[in-house]
């Protein structure tokens, strides 16, 4: 992540780009991530899932190189989307493994754990790009294929080849349900309620700077820093979050956190005071943690080991396009209507998804985890 002040600060100053650009590049690496996730999961069903992982890390190392070396904008959009592409290996191989190597009743804190990572990684990555492009600007490129490489070898040295005992080998055949057999209610479901949770985050993200410009009086930076607690909250929470989608039925802690998260979207209407919309800025948060864990090991439990890498790989580019689809829609609500309204939509879509939860956990979920457990080690 320390890439992405490169897309935010790097190219419009540097390259002397226009400020429409960061989202060009976000959008080039957001379409090739959504396009690939599911093909490139399909594929991790057929190789070592290890595989993949080390294909992704190596898809970045020519975007780090490329980006360090060249001062042309379209270099940097081509960059962009190969950086999705190799992302679309890294997630969908990563919760695969998970999913193969860990028993359902362990499935939600292994997510957590992941999920958490990722969220770290992501801070220190972007304050210490932050960092670097104002101390030298080209330096974050090299940073970033530093961290590339060392991912890629302890990938290569620490990840097993589990499922057939060499890398670049085929993947031994896998009896399972053919594709229209896993055409279910119940995937059908999970998946709607992975996109409309995520669509309702999304579409509270562009209602925030005009939210703290014309209600609270502060600036874009002022708000930024008072919505540091509940990342950090959220960051340490995702672990026992897992936790808790273990304990509980998956669809329990979906309908918990898409109401904890309704209910601070809309009491953050009314509030004038900063420290206030921080505190339930960390609610909103703490709801979001709550829900992932929870819809990720739902999709692990009904993904047969046959067609598990394509599944969850649909199930990731579902998140990044409910991320898409819900700024949009956010966007269009504050330009019209005004930011507390477009909470109002993204509290609207969340308890949409903790209805479809409540309904899915009570005539669809598979009922015995311990029996899938048993199946998947058979």
């Amino acid at each position: 992540m320390v890439i992405f002040p490169g897309f935010q600060e790097y190219v419009p100053t540097y390259l002397r780009t226009n400020d429409a650009w960061p989202g060009y590049l976000l959008g080039a690496y957001g379409s090739a991530r959504f396009l690939s996730e599911t093909p490139t999961g399909a594929l991790t069903d057929r190789v070592e899932r290890k595989l993949g992982l080390l294909i992704g890390f190596a898809c970045m190392a020519p975007a780090m190189a490329v980006m360090a070396a060249v001062d042309e904008p379209a270099a940097f959009l081509a960059c962009a989307a190969l950086l999705g592409l190799a992302t679309a290996f890294l997630w969908p191989a990563t919760y695969a493994i998970a999913a193969d190597l860990y028993p359902p009743e362990r499935r939600g804190r292994v997510v957590g754990f992941l999920n958490f990572a990722q969220l770290a990684g992501f801070g220190v990555g972007a304050l210490g790009g932050a960092f670097l492009l104002m101390a030298e600007p080209r330096a974050l490129f090299f940073a970033a294929a530093i961290a590339v490489l060392a991912a890629f070898l302890a990938a290569l040295s620490r990840v097993p080849a589990y499922r057939h005992g060499r890398l670049l080998a085929l993947a031994p055949s896998v009896s399972g349900p053919g594709l229209r057999e896993l055409a279910s209610p119940q995937l059908a479901v999970v998946a709607s309620l992975i996109f409309t949770g995520t669509a309702a985050l999304g579409t509270a993200v562009p209602a925030i700077r005009p939210y703290g410009q014309h209600q609270l009086g502060v600036s874009f930076e002022t708000l930024t820093l008072a919505l540091i607690p509940a990342i950090v909250v959220g960051a340490f929470a995702y672990v026992p979050a897992g936790h808790l989608a273990d304990r509980l039925e998956r669809w329990q802690p979906l309908v918990a956190g898409q109401c904890l998260a309704a209910a601070g979207l809309l009491a953050l209407g009314p509030l004038t005071d900063l420290s206030a919309a921080s505190a339930v800025a960390v609610a909103i948060f703490l709801g979001n943690v709550l829900s992932v864990p929870a819809w990720n090991a739902s999709m692990m439990d009904l993904a047969p080991p046959s067609h598990r890498g394509a599944l969850i790989g649909l199930a990731v580019a579902l998140s990044g396009l409910g991320l898409s689809v819900g700024p949009v829609l956010g966007g269009l609500a504050a330009e019209t209507m005004g930011p507390t309204d477009a909470f109002r939509v993204a509290a609207a879509l969340s308890l949409l998804t903790a209805a479809g939860a409540a309904a899915y956990g009570l005539w669809l979920a598979p009922r015995v985890r311990p029996a899938i457990a048993r199946a998947d080690r058979a």
